[in-house]
């Protein structure tokens, strides 16, 4: 029986995103995927700048632009009865107007394409990847968990056993690991029935003369998505009109594509045909003992505002620390409770803005959807939510308070300047004012006491021009603030309500350890 720390149940988008970023905090992980390879499909294509930070902090930011999709910097949404249209509705460029909120930016790439880079960037810092492996069985315990499962080798099919001290089920919204855990889910449900149509076609990634990266067709109630090679045509079907996935066959496409593009003559090739559900669901939990579900199992959202995979990455990132910090001993378990207690809530909201935006884009849904809340600006979703009540603030006047994600700002670090969601990713860091001289020690000191790394950089005094929101942290000239290591505020003191020596508590009572 082979044993690792944490086995990753799922070798998708969450599923690697997971697994680099265990392997990136010297975790040993095994990944197990049923499909033989990553997707040919690309229903996820647009990492938020939120989701960026994170591929940044994993050393991938370059080599994602590098294999972006389309012109993600200037292309726009858009809306028409077809691509022939002069009448076209341009809906703005997605994510454009955030870049004072972080160091980096949003971008486009399709899941066929990031996921590759995902697992060759975990398999470089150490997780080991099994694909052509199902879970057949799952046992759990205080101690840990015991998987069953069923391989595709070049000798045929066989079964093993393995033994982790933690599990993370990523496998989406068609697994089954949280129905065996026996934790429920609710939620409005299955609200529409969608076909994905990979298809090559000779069609130019324009409107009007401007480029799209996307755009709804009212001629076929579906969206066509440019890409370079292929295209996608995504659309919805209907069950109840007897309508089935098998229908969407090279004539359907071909037929429907045409109709699309607002040409007869069009030459168009199938290359994949999938279904897929628009549904809106969260799980009761998001722990079973020694078992977290993360991204799509636990969470499912319309594709209105781009939250869901996104989301998912979040997930991850709130985990993976934790869990690194627990299973080498720095950290006591209750430091993982804090994982369904943080990301739930958030999730929930998230969910609540999803169905928002779908209501407002599609009227007919009627009374299938639960009563939803005002929209909140994308930046809010994406920058702006709060893990110690799971609600949402504005980015651009944030609070700073613990529970929040620190506000981008440039801190001086070693004598250069940086951003501090740099700084973080491996360490925890403790930034303070200008004047906090006493707090590096401090940092230095409690870093040695915890056996954690803690970087120490100072704000930038008031009049420095790129000291960014750094007033929102209101810490004056000898006040500190802790990030936690997935960039989130731990701790907040203004200057004179704590003094350096009270970080060690702070750290110890973080950690779930007792001090001394």
């Amino acid at each position: 029986m082979e044993r690792f720390p944490v086995l990753v149940l799922g070798g998708s988008l969450n599923g690697l995103t997971t697994a680099a970023l265990l392997a990136q905090h010297g975790v040993r992980c095994l990944v197990v995927e049923r499909h033989a390879g990553t997707t040919l499909q690309y229903k996820f294509r647009g990492i938020s700048p939120r989701s960026m930070e994170v591929y940044r902090s994993l050393g991938i930011e370059a080599e994602i632009r590098a294999h972006r999709t389309g012109d993600q910097k200037s292309g726009e949404i858009a809306r028409a009865a077809n691509l022939a249209s002069e009448d076209v509705h341009f809906q703005g460029k997605p994510w454009s107007d955030m870049q004072d909120l972080s160091a980096t930016t949003a971008e486009t790439c399709d899941q066929d394409r990031l996921e590759p880079i995902l697992r060759a960037r975990a398999e470089q810092l150490g997780a080991e990847m099994r694909f052509g492996t199902e879970l057949l069985e799952i046992q759990e315990s205080e101690q840990g968990v015991i998987a069953t499962l069923r391989y595709e080798g070049h000798c045929g099919t066989g079964t093993q056993t393995v033994e982790a001290s933690y599990a993370i089920a990523c496998d989406g919204v068609a697994g089954r690991t949280r129905e065996r855990l026996g934790i429920g889910r609710h939620g409005p449900g299955v609200l529409q029935h969608w076909m994905n149509l990979i298809f090559e076609a000779d069609l130019q990634p324009y409107l009007r003369g401007k480029p799209i990266t996307s755009c709804f067709v009212t001629d076929i109630n579906g969206t066509l998505v440019p890409r370079e090679d292929r295209w996608l045509l995504a659309l919805q079907y209907s069950p109840e009109r007897g309508e089935k996935p098998e229908d969407f066959d090279q004539v359907r496409t071909e037929q429907l594509v045409r109709k699309g593009a607002g040409r007869s003559d069009l030459t168009v090739k199938l290359f994949d045909a999938r279904s897929w559900e628009v549904s809106a669901y969260i799980a009761d939990r998001f722990r079973s003992q020694r078992v977290f579900i993360v991204g799509d199992a636990a969470h499912t959202m319309p594709p209105t505002g781009g939250f869901g995979g996104n989301t998912g990455i979040h997930d991850a990132h709130n985990l993976a620390w934790k869990l690194a910090l627990v299973v080498k001993g720095l950290a006591g378990p209750g430091l993982l409770d804090t994982y369904d207690a943080e990301r739930r809530p958030i999730a929930e909201a998230t969910l609540a803005q999803a169905l928002a935006r779908l209501a407002a884009w599609f009227r007919n849904l009627g009374g299938r959807l639960p009563p939803t809340p005002p929209i909140a600006g994308d930046e809010a979703v994406i920058f702006g939510a709060c893990h110690d009540n799971g609600t949402f603030e504005d980015p651009r006047a944030p609070g700073a308070r613990p529970g929040s994600r620190a506000p981008h700002v440039i801190v001086r670090y070693e004598d250069r300047s940086v951003p501090a969601h740099d700084l973080v990713g491996l360490h925890f860091l403790l930034l303070a004012g200008h004047e906090g001289d006493a707090w590096e020690e401090a940092a230095k000191a409690a870093a040695r006491e915890r056996a954690v790394s803690v970087r120490f950089a100072r704000l930038q005094p008031p009049h420095a021009c790129d000291a960014g929101l750094a007033p929102a942290y209101e810490l004056g000239a000898k006040g500190a603030a802790l990030v936690r290591p997935d960039g989130i505020i731990a701790w907040r003191t203004p200057a004179d309500a704590a003094a350096p020596g009270d970080l060690r508590g702070v750290l110890s009572r973080l950690l779930a350890r007792s001090v001394g």
